[in-house]
């Protein structure tokens, strides 16, 4: 049994050194330099290829070092691949700090004042205080509900939307797409946390911003295929949203001739919001290689019919 790391758009170097260190017994090779693909039991992988499957024939783990999944799902898995992912502390904390960086920006205009500065202008904006912005969050898993609590400690109002009922103290929870509307309604921050399923994609749409509020600001940690780009373009346009923090996108990297760079009330980060650090994930990746060579239950097992 050999273990395989594959990763596009990211280092493999941090993640092999580690791994060998942790387990210097276990096999661990870095695609493409594979010396037998058959050996290759355990794929410890970030954003692989399409149909990467089929070059590893015996192929019975596929342990992705992120939260999410939906980017291993573009090729089809046999039914006994079981697919993990990573449940970090540091990952929700990051998350967390994100996203309140991003209203609390868009609560005291900073951006715009930084605006008005290049252009020698003194001009005041009204500005909202904490004890009177809802916040809706959309996706109440481990990272929303951390993030949703955290709200809520500090002074927000906080709504959460899920596909599952959550019981969260202090935060109004809505379930299903029957309860969307009312969810998203009245509020001042729309973050967007979801996992990407069949129900969740392109979810941002022009039905969903017409039912905002006036000037409502867009959050989008999720994944890119949540949001219907061309309607918040339409909706920034129209007042329905007054701007949008984008770090996830259809297209990574976002294209050079994309209209969002040019967009004066988007602002682009770089999936940087919440990004896995080897030094606190490591363990449960190596926890998991254990447990399989174990035959032992799998850790963070995702249900790939539900997609989370």
């Amino acid at each position: 049994m050999s273990v395989a790391i594959l990763f596009n758009q990211k280092s493999t170097e941090e993640w092999f050194l580690k791994l060998k260190e942790s387990m210097p017994n276990v096999k661990i090779e870095v695609y493409p330099d594979i010396e037998y693909y058959n050996e290759i039991e355990f794929l410890v992988t970030w954003k692989p290829h399409v149909n990467y499957v089929n070059e590893f024939p015996n192929l019975k783990v596929v342990q992705s070092v992120g939260a999410g999944v939906d980017n291993l799902l573009h090729t089809v898995l046999d039914d006994d691949v079981l697919v993990a992912r990573i449940v970090d502390s540091s990952l929700k904390q990051d998350m967390y700090e994100h996203v309140l960086a991003c209203i609390m920006a868009s609560m005291k205009n900073i951006i715009p004042y930084y605006k008005e500065q290049k252009l020698k202008n003194w001009s005041s904006k009204k500005y909202l205080t904490i004890s009177e912005s809802t916040v809706a969050i959309l996706g109440l898993g481990e990272i929303g509900s951390f993030v949703a609590e955290k709200l809520v400690a500090l002074g927000f109002q906080v709504k959460g939307w899920s596909n599952s009922e959550k019981n969260l103290d202090k935060i109004q929870s809505f379930v299903g797409i029957n309860q969307l509307d009312e969810a998203i309604s009245n509020s001042d921050f729309i973050v967007n946390i979801l996992p990407l399923t069949d129900l969740t994609q392109n979810i941002l749409n022009q039905s969903f911003f017409n039912k905002l509020s006036d000037n409502t600001t867009i959050i989008n940690v999720g994944r890119g295929a949540h949001l219907v780009e061309e309607d918040l373009i339409a909706a920034i346009d129209s007042g329905k949203v007054k701007e949008a923090y984008l770090d996830v996108f259809r297209e990574e990297p976002l294209d050079k001739n994309h209209l969002f760079w040019e967009n004066l009330s988007i602002y682009v980060t770089p999936h940087i919001a919440s990004i896995t650090n080897p030094n606190t994930a490591i363990n449960q990746v190596v926890e998991n290689i254990n447990r399989f060579l174990e035959d032992k239950e799998l850790l963070n097992v995702v249900d790939l019919k539900r997609g989370y």
